[in-house]
């Protein structure tokens, strides 16, 4: 699988660029008090372009760019859904999705932003150029910023709804001085001083994080600490077997930033050694440049076999960017 065509970090990084201009009627204010509850699932954008933009370059663009797989798991899976809304038609119901993506031909060329138009949450990004090359240039410029305001819009509203009934023990602070903001639906599988494993039973499976303090005094790299972690604590099925790396996939680990935090995200596939256990998952590494080289990790790792896992990491992912220490 190619890796990502836009680096993760930049999600972090960035400060959405776009334009928050709304001078033009398309962006004039509505009160937010008498509109709507917006609809859509997560991770589905809807794209209001014409049907004549959408079938040649600007479309293809666009998929291209915001269709691309997910790095990091089994099959592939793309990041976002995307709903084709043809211009003539988005009125009604359809100006109710959460996460738009607009692309009109304007002789106002930029990139535009706005949030709960027409229902709430609800946020607007349009592109416009003079002519379809114009648009293809102004997307591929402000791409970076285009794609972390859709990113972000989306795991904000996961961290929503997760906020809506959450977990109320306190195993995750008290063992690793981590606080997380996770669902009720999660319970704690393991804990031990310095370490909690919680996870959820799905019907396939289960979706799975461990927290984990420690001293790292030796040359270990991420993933060779990863995995004496997981031999401690996470078994397979059978006596002496235990998750481990799969580096028959590439992981790939690169520097983002939480709450204005440095943190080492690594993603990658997980599997135990002869059996038919494998799946993928999103670590994070923390230093909290403690006098004693204390680490803080963070690993989510999805068991889901013949299913998609797209929503399973998002998942972990919302709960790991809660984090606080």
């Amino acid at each position: 699988m190619k890796k990502l065509l836009i680096p993760l970090f930049f999600l972090s990084l960035l400060i959405i660029s776009c334009s928050e201009k709304n001078d033009t009627s398309f962006f004039s204010s509505n009160n937010e008090k008498y509109l709507p509850d917006s609809s859509g699932n997560l991770n589905n954008i809807s794209v209001v372009i014409s049907d004549e933009l959408w079938e040649e370059e600007v479309g293809d663009m666009i998929r291209k760019n915001l269709s691309r797989p997910v790095y990091g798991l089994p099959q592939i899976e793309p990041v976002f859904d995307l709903s084709h809304i043809p211009t003539k038609i988005f009125s009604g119901f359809a100006t109710k999705s959460r996460t738009i993506l607009k692309i009109d031909i304007s002789q106002k060329e930029g990139v535009f932003t706005v949030e709960n138009k027409f229902a709430v949450p609800q946020r607007i990004v349009q592109v416009s150029g003079a002519t379809p090359s114009n648009i293809i240039s102004v997307f591929n410029q402000n791409l970076n910023s285009i794609y972390s305001s859709l990113f972000f819009s989306e795991l904000r509203e996961k961290q929503r709804r997760i906020s809506k009934s959450l977990n109320q023990t306190n195993s995750v602070l008290e063992k690793t001085g981590v606080s997380l903001k996770f669902p009720s639906v999660y319970r704690v599988a393991e804990i031990d001083s310095n370490f909690v494993w919680i996870r959820k039973d799905i019907k396939s499976g289960s979706v799975n994080l461990f927290v984990c303090k420690y001293e790292n005094n030796s040359d270990k790299t991420i993933l060779q600490i990863r995995d004496s972690i997981a031999k401690k604590y996470i078994p397979g099925q059978i006596e002496n077997t235990f998750m481990s790396t799969d580096f028959m996939y590439q992981p790939n680990t690169q520097e983002i930033i939480i709450n204005g935090k440095k943190v080492l995200e690594t993603r990658g596939l997980w599997e135990v050694k002869g059996q038919f256990q494998a799946g993928p998952f999103l670590n994070y590494q923390i230093n909290t440049n403690s006098t004693n080289n204390q680490q803080i990790m963070l690993d989510g790792f999805v068991y889901s076999p013949g299913t998609d896992k797209r929503e399973y990491i998002f998942e972990l992912e919302a709960i790991m960017r809660s984090l606080k220490y």
